[in-house]
């Protein structure tokens, strides 16, 4: 398999579990004889020894690889952010690398899958910066014989001859990718002579002294331990990032860290990355949403805001940080090998769960910890104050709406999408509950959406909340839209364009009557620096389930802003709903159909399409007159809509069904002679839809109610599947 298709295999993973699940290692400094002391032996006993850290370590891997088969959790790939080795022995990174394929194949983890980069102690002590000698230990062990993902590399790989596939994990799709920064380049480099005299002098006096102690001393003083990014690594960097494009998600993976990650207080030269700076600036600018490192040994996350270091705006980049431990264990260095870093939410929404593993312990479960959910596109997550979600898309908005309502439902929401201007298209998320084909779905949802908004309809009196109506027959004839467009006639702002939907007069009368959610829209003209005129419009509703109600009513915001933009000669702009009491069903995420927004399309037809109900009546007669086959089409959509009730969810709102339309239905049938079957059949439907229409709406009922129908529509499904139902 060529790595374009491992990855690509990957990407088929991450589709069907909807979680992106990396496998964080760092810091193992692996020997093949190094032991962990996890028994206090004070006394030797034969056949008792402690632990070898490469065999505990590989339990541990061995543990989660068969914990994610177990629960059929995909892992998509390896994160190594370096030291690998431990005194300088190479065949440590090599038994990581093997350690790591031989475990972790099972779960399709090949040498493309696995990104590495080189910390402080896997470089050649001593070797010249920019050399390829420097790199020698890090080659042997991930460079051959197959390579996995690497930085770029000076002195190895060239500037103006950048391989993605070398140096990114990426998800062909354009979600995500994986940019491994060398921060080693300076590690464990020993001073120049050249440039200071009296150094120069004093190492070639103690050489010649003879005295091997004061050797090593000096040698280890002139030995640094620099942690730098190069100009050359920073330059690919972005080149790396052009080319790959305008990915959701972007990671970043080194060795050093950014910012403190503990209280430990370490004295230390060159303790930092020396250019944290102008890298933090890098990040910010290609705008990157987390960064993985190592080095530190402590196991934390955190959001980091960078700043721009010009003062042309006070807005910052957050960025979150997750920083890995390794395992003792002791008090200096906690039992914390492995990470597993769980992104979900992508493309719209991403967030982010760490799990942190302890090491194995014979016979027993593997003992794990879980974070906090990082956010990857709220910038105050903490904030208990009404929530703020903006984006330029409807699935963008959905997506994070939930995640808040479902997180933190007691906080109002306040959500706004910059749609592009010009985009006539009725927004519709491609998460929206409702079956069927993405033409069928979209079909629906427009034909319901402007159902709600007709300014009257013939089944008012039992759903008498019709926006539509309320808006341009408030009161019983007042239309509140012609008035909007006479306030924005003359091109200047005004805060007067305000709609009504909650009429007191009706509505406030009793207290036990249902109305309508949406409470009114106002329209705002903006006029930017350049003079340029948009239409903003704004919802406001007392309560709002945003399952499957908030997109309907962003659509009919929507829906309204453009007739009056275009009444008006406006550019439409933003879409705002406000929304103090916002909900979602506690089974939200089993809900397979939306709630008492799906008014039946035969209801609707009643309306704004009678003639479809007239056209059915003729195919179920087996008239002449339906030869063209639109009365079948018809027919079947009559039924796929009422199937979608009959084999939905249980909703404590409830959901609308069909009776208006059937009666129109029975008229026609009774006109053109349908056959009695079908006539018997659509009246017992009918007399079952207003009987549970009558009661209250609770489980059982519900569930009766399904299996009626279900049995009558497999009945009239075979009936006119006949050749000749006239007979």
């Amino acid at each position: 398999m060529s790595m374009k298709e491992d990855i690509q295999a990957a990407m088929d993973l991450h589709s069907t579990s909807g979680m992106l699940n990396f496998l964080h290692i760092t810091d193992s400094h692996l020997t093949p004889t190094e032991v962990v002391e996890t028994m206090d032996i004070k006394v030797n006993v034969p056949g008792v020894t402690q632990p070898l850290r490469i065999d505990l370590l590989q339990a541990t891997v061995r543990n989660l690889r068969e914990k994610l088969q177990n629960e059929g959790s995909p892992l998509h790939g390896v994160i190594f952010s370096g030291d690998g080795t431990l005194k300088g022995d190479s065949n440590g990174q090599v038994a990581l690398r093997n350690m790591l394929l031989e475990e972790l194949g099972p779960l399709g983890i090949t040498p493309a899958r696995i990104v590495a980069t080189p910390g402080n102690h896997d470089i050649v002590s001593g070797s010249e910066p920019n050399g390829a000698g420097r790199y020698e230990l890090f080659q042997k062990a991930w460079l051959n014989p197959e390579p996995v993902v690497v930085p770029f590399l000076e002195g190895v790989h060239r500037l103006d001859a950048l391989n993605i596939d070398t140096h990114v994990l990426r998800d062909p799709n354009g979600e995500w990718a994986v940019f491994p920064i060398n921060s080693a380049n300076w590690s464990q480099t020993r001073l120049a002579e050249n440039g200071d005299a009296d150094f120069a002098s004093l190492k070639k006096y103690i050489e010649a002294s003879g005295q091997t102690k004061l050797a090593k001393a000096l040698n280890k003083l002139c030995t640094p331990d620099i942690a730098r990014i190069s100009e050359d690594q920073l330059n690919a960097l972005k080149k790396m990032v052009d080319k790959v494009g305008n990915v959701r998600l972007r990671i970043a993976v080194l060795h050093h860290h950014l910012l403190p990650v503990g209280t430990r207080e370490e004295f230390k030269s060159f303790a930092d990355i020396t250019n944290l700076g102008h890298l933090r600036q890098v990040l910010r600018e290609l705008k990157f949403h987390i960064v993985i490192h190592g080095h530190k040994h402590i196991t934390t996350a955190y959001y980091d805001h960078v700043y721009p270091d010009e003062m042309t705006t006070p807005l910052a980049h957050r960025i979150l940080t997750i920083s890995g431990g390794t395992y003792g264990p002791s008090g200096a260095h906690p039992d914390e090998p492995l990470r597993l870093i769980k992104i979900g939410g992508i493309p719209h929404a991403p967030f982010c769960d760490i799990t942190t593993i302890k090491s194995a312990e014979s016979g027993r479960e593997l003992k794990t910890s879980e974070s906090p959910s990082y956010r990857l596109w709220e910038e105050d997550p903490t904030s208990q104050g009404p929530a703020a979600i903006f984006g330029t898309s409807i699935d963008d908005v959905y997506l994070r709406a939930l995640q808040t309502v479902d997180r933190f439902p007691n906080r109002p929401i306040v959500c706004t999408i910059d749609f592009p201007l010009g985009d006539a298209k009725l927004p519709f998320p491609k998460d929206y509950p409702r079956g069927g084909n993405d033409e069928e779905r979209r079909e629906w949802f427009q034909e319901t959406v402007e159902w709600w908004q007709l300014h009257a309809s013939r089944i008012e009196a039992r759903i008498p909340y019709l926006h539509g109506s309320r808006l341009k027959r408030f009161g019983g004839g007042y239309d509140q839209i012609d008035r909007v467009v006479r306030l924005l006639g003359d091109k200047k702002p005004t805060s007067k364009a305000i709609a009504l939907v909650v009429d007191p007069g009706r509505d406030f009368v009793d207290d036990e009557n249902p109305f309508a959610s949406f409470c009114f829209i106002q329209f705002c003209l903006r006029v930017d620096k350049k003079d340029r005129k948009t239409l903003d419009c704004i919802g406001y509703y007392r309560a709002q389930e945003f399952k499957s109600w908030w997109p309907v009513n962003v659509a009919e915001l929507r829906h309204l802003q453009w007739e009056v933009a275009n009444k008006a000669d406006i550019t439409p702009g933003k879409i705002t709903t406000i929304t103090p009491y916002p909900r979602l069903d506690k089974d939200h995420e089993k809900i397979r159909h939306p709630t008492k927004v799906a008014v039946p399309l035969v209801d609707q037809w009643v309306d704004n399409h009678p003639e479809h109900i007239a056209k059915i009546a003729l195919f179920l007669s087996n008239s002449a007159a339906s030869n063209d086959r639109e009365g079948e089409l018809l027919w079947r959509r009559f039924l796929d809509d009422l199937k979608q009730s009959a084999y939905a969810d249980f909703h404590i709102d409830g959901m609308q069904v069909a009776i208006d339309g059937l009666e129109l239905l029975l008229v026609w049938l009774e006109a053109v002679k349908g056959p009695k079957e079908v006539v018997h059949a659509i009246t017992e439907l009918l007399d079952m839809n207003k009987l549970y229409d009558r009661t209250p709406q609770v489980k059982k009922d519900f569930t009766d109610w399904q299996e009626q129908v279900r049995r009558k529509l497999s009945f009239l499904e075979e009936l006119s599947s006949t050749t000749n139902l006239a007979n």
